[in-house]
């Protein structure tokens, strides 16, 4: 397939009010002049949004873990003769980091819902839609490139979002389909975690700009990538797990231990001293 051409397309985008979500949207709108229907929950920040981004920016509330939800949102494109060249599915949470044995299954299917099995309902209610040529991104996240001690819950839904992807992308012929795995980026990703200021500090520090790392991803779908990593932490994590596939989980488990952030001393099952 040919490049994928941005310029006055229909874009949706979910968790499109913040973070890596917004600022797609608005790299889409300001620069290409694309429309791009906004996907969230909450209202207000659809709504601050689109006051920021203007009549381009279509502000769409939506749970994105609910299959009528998304069987609805189809039966609004549909009536509004609406179709997507472009599917951007960036909703998501971060559970706080512990070990799997402090949690409870309803956190662990939340999670699931949210980042696995929402970017399968809107890829499923929405590919009738999609134009021939069009792309569909999942953004899963560093953490599928290689495990590691108290993230089993988010490590398991962006490992199977990433594979899921790649699945697609051997299955569908006439769209491209993308997952991408940043690192760290200064979101609101890590709102569940108990951090201080200095750490929160610290985080943000070695964080990406989310405008930088939406330019690469945007970049790369553009080349219809199947597999997009951005970030050098990410690179990182991906090089060490292919020289060490078998040591890197607990290299990276060892590691997180050794520093002195609160964020990661509550971990349970983590390596002995």
């Amino acid at each position: 397939m040919k490049r994928l051409n941005y310029k006055e397309i229909t874009a949706v985008i979910t968790g499109a009010s913040s973070g890596i979500g917004k600022s797609l949207a608005t790299i889409l709108i300001q620069k290409y002049g694309a429309r791009v229907i906004g996907i969230g929950r909450s209202w207000e920040k659809l709504q601050a949004a689109k006051n920021e981004l203007g009549e381009k920016y279509i502000p769409y509330s939506l749970d994105v873990t609910s299959k009528d939800g998304w069987d609805a949102f189809y039966s609004y494109l549909y009536a509004n003769e609406i179709k997507v060249d472009l599917l951007i599915s960036c909703a998501g949470a971060l559970p706080e980091f512990k070990s799997f044995e402090k949690t409870s299954i309803e956190e662990y299917e939340a999670i699931l819902r949210l980042n696995t099995l929402a970017p399968a309902y809107g890829i499923k209610s929405l590919s009738p839609l999609i134009n021939k040529g069009g792309a569909t991104v999942n953004i899963s996240s560093a953490s599928a490139l290689c495990p590691f001690g108290g993230v089993s819950t988010y490590t398991a839904s962006k490992g199977a979002l990433d594979n899921f992807s790649e699945s697609l992308s051997c299955e569908y012929k006439s769209i491209s389909v993308s997952s991408v795995m940043p690192g760290f980026v200064r979101t609101e990703i890590m709102k569940n975690q108990e951090i201080s200021t200095k750490e929160a500090r610290i985080i943000r520090f070695f964080s990406a700009d989310p405008n930088k790392t939406a330019r690469k991803i945007l970049n790369r779908v553009r080349r219809r990538k199947c597999r997009i990593i951005v970030g050098a932490d990410a690179h990182l994590i991906n090089l060490l797990y292919k020289l060490f596939p078998k040591k890197a989980p607990r290299i990276i488990t060892w590691f997180l231990k050794r520093s002195k952030l609160s964020l990661f001393s509550k971990i349970y099952t983590l390596l002995p001293t």
